[in-house]
């Protein structure tokens, strides 16, 4: 019995669109709660080639949603080991893995060259550089965020409806607590990124329908999972969008190189001549352990003012428990001092040695 027979005896799909599938080419930028719930979905449909780029390798504190992995491949890089995965569910479909971030100067390349683009990030920052990306080159993005026991999902297609800033005008300002700070139920992310599949496969096999098939395009998707309510928000194309009311050309992606809060690993940040290391976790945090030879400046002081003295030639390092908040921590000692600034990508967390008093 073929592969996709339970698939194609749909009259929504049939073997005209699993033709469709087989062509066609998605990106998915993340490969950790949402990505790990989308991309197999994806791979057992027969998307033919499914691109994934994530710069994290896996954690313990991965595995209870990140159902792609197990104990034996912490350390490994997400990306590589999704795309291992993938293949062993379905030989036939192609996969290339991408250990880095999005970022403006990837992003055109990697937009243009797939059909449908899945953002599973954990952050505003890439979020909102996938969404004014997806308006740019014309690509439709299939959005989703999970946080604590709430999800979301949307489709945004610029040349039907609405983009990300007629939903949030600009990302969050201030520490905003992603899953690695505030948890997340593993459910509720599997859920959001089964919803996600379910789009982008609709996305796929719609194109040329005489009846087009109903999208989360202008509709963003709710589900509480503390009493398992969901409904749907409308929202409209906005006349006065920074980002969809201006032509392609006219819109800017922010550079990788003037962006501060780009991560440093714990390899590369203890090869720095001349580091600094910014502990902006809470006195509390401090008192328990922190890197030794490590300044204390907690975040809300920042965000009052509070400024490091930063000599010329030296690296700021900042970090937090996870390197959540350090994103935060990074931008505002950047623009106060104008300093070279980079965020220890993992926090405390992801530092091998036992933290000092």
């Amino acid at each position: 019995m073929s592969r996709y027979d339970r698939q194609t005896m749909l009259p929504e799909i049939g073997p005209e669109g699993q033709e469709k599938l087989g062509r066609a080419r998605v990106l998915c930028i993340g490969a950790g709660g949402l990505g790990c719930a989308v991309l197999p979905y994806l791979a057992g449909a027969g998307v033919g080639h499914i691109t994934i780029i994530d710069d994290d390798v896996i954690e313990a504190s991965n595995l209870h949603r990140q159902v792609l992995f197990g104990d034996d491949d912490q350390g490994r890089a997400k990306a590589e080991m999704a795309a291992l995965r993938l293949k062993e569910i379905n030989p036939e479909i192609g996969t290339h893995a991408i250990v880095d971030r999005l970022n403006a100067g990837n992003a055109q390349r990697l937009f243009e060259d797939h059909d449908v683009v899945v953002e599973g990030s954990d952050n505003f920052d890439t979020k909102f550089l996938a969404g004014d990306a997806a308006v740019k080159f014309g690509v439709p993005l299939v959005y989703g965020s999970a946080v604590g026991f709430e999800a979301q999902v949307t489709v945004l297609d610029s040349d039907r409806g609405p983009c990300l800033r007629c939903l949030y005008r600009s990302p969050p300002s201030g520490w905003v607590p992603n899953c690695a700070e505030n948890g997340v139920l593993g459910p509720l992310v599997g859920a959001a990124g089964c919803v996600q599949a379910s789009e982008v496969i609709k996305l796929i096999v719609a194109e040329g329908r005489k009846v087009p098939l109903e999208h989360l395009i202008g509709r963003l998707w709710m589900i509480d999972g503390y009493d398992m309510q969901s409904h749907s928000l409308r929202f409209e194309r906005r006349p006065d969008c920074p980002c969809c009311s201006r032509e392609p050309a006219e819109i800017s992606l922010p550079r990788p190189e003037k962006d501060p809060s780009l991560g440093i690993s714990v390899d590369e940040a203890k090869q720095l001549e001349n580091a600094i290391f910014i502990d902006v976790r809470s006195h509390e945090d401090w008192e328990r352990g922190h890197i030794p030879g490590a300044r204390h400046l907690p975040l809300p002081a920042l965000m009052d003012g509070a400024t490091p003295v930063i000599e010329n030639g030296e690296t700021c390092v900042v970090y937090c428990e996870r390197g959540n908040r350090g994103q935060i921590a990074a931008r505002l000692i950047h623009d106060a001092t104008g300093q070279d600034v980079r965020n220890l990508r993992g926090g405390l967390a992801a530092w091998p040695d036992p933290p000092g008093e």
